[in-house]
């Protein structure tokens, strides 16, 4: 079932946020509240034209929208660069997949994703920008959707943007962010613990 992964990954978030963040964590409501938003919204979509657009593509852009703005000016511009960049090679990739099958060997979601993460490391490379480099990636994906989707619906094509395998996608993408940060911080936690021992036999 496509949009299966998304709604996993987005169901484990709100567990974590509810049951096992701290009480006291300033983002715990807000956190809990937008997971349960993008399950509730899921099979909807709103019509705009020709074009459908699904309502959790409003929900990603509306919350990329309100961490940027508090952003410093030249931080925005980055930012924007970085989106328009990701957005056309997931358009692109869209576009070829189409064209010329053969070419994509691999699954185009894979692809897709992979990428996805690769390049928001490399644009955010610091462990500390962890929440820049989802928004980087919903953002850019959302304006790749409509790169890809306005185009085809013009040729004709029944594209739905923002629909369960662009969700699918995105699932893996922040997954792929995810297990690595969570990896890095167990490597942290073993570096302490390593130079903690050191230091107390060096004591002895």
């Amino acid at each position: 079932m496509d949009g299966i992964l998304f709604l996993w990954l987005i169901w484990g978030c709100w567990i974590y946020a509810t049951f096992l963040l701290s009480k006291t964590h300033p983002y715990r409501f807000l956190s809990s509240f937008v997971c349960l938003l993008l399950i509730c919204v899921f099979p909807y979509g709103i019509k705009i034209g020709s074009l459908e657009v699904s309502a959790t593509v409003f929900v990603f852009a509306l919350i990329c929208i309100l961490y940027i703005r508090n952003l410093r000016l030249r931080e925005k511009l980055y930012m924007l660069v970085v989106v328009l960049t990701m957005g056309m090679f997931y358009a692109g990739i869209g576009l070829v997949a189409i064209y010329d099958p053969v070419l994509v060997f691999i699954d185009q979601n894979l692809i897709i994703s992979l990428s996805f993460v690769m390049m928001s490391i490399l644009f955010y490379g610091h462990s500390s920008h962890f929440i820049l480099r989802l928004l980087s990636i919903a953002g850019s994906s959302i304006i790749g959707e409509f790169l890809l989707g306005i185009p085809l619906n013009k040729i004709g094509f029944v594209y739905i943007l923002g629909g369960p395998v662009y969700l699918d996608t995105l699932a893996i993408s922040f997954g792929g962010l995810i297990v690595l940060k969570t990896l890095g911080e167990m490597n942290q936690v073993f570096n302490i613990k390593a130079l903690t021992n050191k230091g107390e036999m060096k004591n002895l």
